[in-house]
């Protein structure tokens, strides 16, 4: 068993009694205590896709409010590994579809723009699809992560690709991105990966309460690990770890609502969307051919050195000046037909900047100084796992959806995650005359 972080997780790949291979390295990881990599995993780490994501922090702009959560999707990446890794012992997945998996598990996160979903929203806008396609398309190589400057550095320096490494391995990009996308022939695969319950799921919910400090997101990963199965090519929960799936669902909605959709966080999150958005107006270092594949640094560098808006953006960031709330609807259930009517009114960044500016002209303030949060929005778009609780049990051979079983599914599945419906927000000197403005065009 390995190092314990204290946080009851074994590690059952290093044993320290066993003289490490020289093809195989420990690191040494917060949550998991030590990991043992090797194969596609350790040839993974080096490839530039993977090393780009030691440059994404994994909660965007959380840090404000949260000081420690300062880790990146790198982390995250190598977590999921060690868990598809332990998944796949305790499924006994032969060694080719164990390979793919740990594939999928180090590559699943290359699509992400810069701090993560923070430009989630300008992505659909601007390119037509979110990081999960995106993601397809880099393995496909269809899209290239870097300006040709930088590739052919990286070429002189011997850097190599996913894609290429992929194929070293003999693994199908193709196959990893049908694999994340859903596709797959063989569904339980992609399961593992992302689905109503998932390594993903596991790894960051414990990965970002471990960072932040927020205890809400512990779940009993030993107990889930051993009760997940494959059934009729599915993959399902055996009866006795419903208790298991329970603690998983809530920490997730508990997650959501104090943390990912913390209010704070999300008024410097659009802060930050908004100015890449006036940047790309502009012209200049930021594009929509580049903003996707930028890090977190070099975002903020080349928003640094752009006058205006964009700057004075940064710098309210840097010194944690963020925008006052003018203007608030509380949560309420909401029907199917208000969710669709939601969607249809905010579901795209540009109607959201079409509202704000309207606000901001009947305010008489400048563009880009009232934003618009509507984070169900957010929810029904990127995160639909959310309301997704219908984790089928496997009970005497057969099938059953969780809320059959579980109240305590049934009344995840009505709870509104976030704690508002929406909320403008402007520089403090401004919203008084927002707030009226906004009441009146979104009332």
């Amino acid at each position: 068993m390995g190092l314990n972080s204290g946080m009851g997780i074994p590690s059952p790949c290093f044993r320290p009694w066993v003289v490490a291979d020289p093809v195989e390295k420990i690191i040494h990881d917060p949550v998991y205590g030590s990991m043992r990599l090797s194969g596609i995993v350790l040839d993974l780490v080096d490839v530039m896709e993977v090393q780009r994501l030691r440059g994404i922090k994994q909660l965007g702009l959380a840090h404000l409010v949260f000081p420690g959560a300062n880790h990146s999707r790198f982390e995250h990446a190598l977590g999921v590994a060690h868990l598809v890794e332990r998944l796949g012992q305790e499924l006994e997945l032969p060694k080719d579809e164990l390979d793919l998996l740990l594939a999928a598990a180090m590559l699943h996160d290359i699509g992400h723009p810069p701090y993560s979903h923070t430009l989630e929203y300008l992505m659909k806008d601007h390119l037509g699809k979110d990081h999960m396609e995106l993601t397809g398309d880099i393995l496909r190589g269809e899209v290239d992560l870097c300006e040709p400057s930088e590739r052919r550095e990286l070429k002189r320096m011997n850097v190599p690709l996913a894609k290429d490494m992929l194929s070293k391995h003999e693994i199908s990009a193709d196959e990893v991105a049908r694999l994340l996308l859903g596709k797959h022939r063989m569904p339980y695969l992609g399961q593992i990966i992302h689905s109503y319950i998932d390594v993903d799921q596991m790894d960051y919910l414990m990965r970002d309460a471990h960072f932040t400090g927020v205890a809400l997101g512990m779940i009993d990963v030993d107990r889930l690990m051993r009760t997940l199965v494959v059934y009729k090519n599915r993959l399902a929960i055996a009866s006795k770890g419903i208790e298991a799936v329970e603690g998983l669902l809530t920490a997730r909605a508990l997650m959501f609502t104090s943390v990912y959709f913390h209010h704070t966080v999300r008024i410097a999150e659009l802060m930050l969307a908004n100015a890449v958005e006036f940047a790309m107006e502009r012209g200049g270092t930021i594009t929509e051919d580049n903003f996707y594949f930028l890090t977190d640094a070099q975002l903020t560098e080349r928003l640094s050195s752009m006058q205006g808006y964009p700057r004075e953006i940064v710098m309210r960031l840097r010194y944690r000046k963020l925008f006052k709330t003018a203007y608030v609807e509380e949560r309420r259930e909401l029907t199917a037909a208000e969710k669709k009517h939601l969607l249809k009114r905010y579901g795209e960044w540009h109607l959201i900047r079409e509202l704000q500016d309207e606000i901001a002209e009947g305010a008489g303030v400048q563009s880009g100084y009232v934003i618009l949060d509507v984070p169900i929005v957010d929810i029904l778009l990127s995160e639909p796992r959310l309301e997704k609780v219908e984790v089928p049990v496997l009970v005497d051979g057969k099938l059953v959806k969780l809320s059959k079983l579980s109240p305590i599914a049934n009344a995840l599945k009505k709870r509104q995650t976030p704690r508002y419906l929406l909320r403008v927000v402007a520089p403090k000197e401004f919203v008084g005359k927002v707030k009226r403005v906004a009441a009146r065009v979104l009332g």
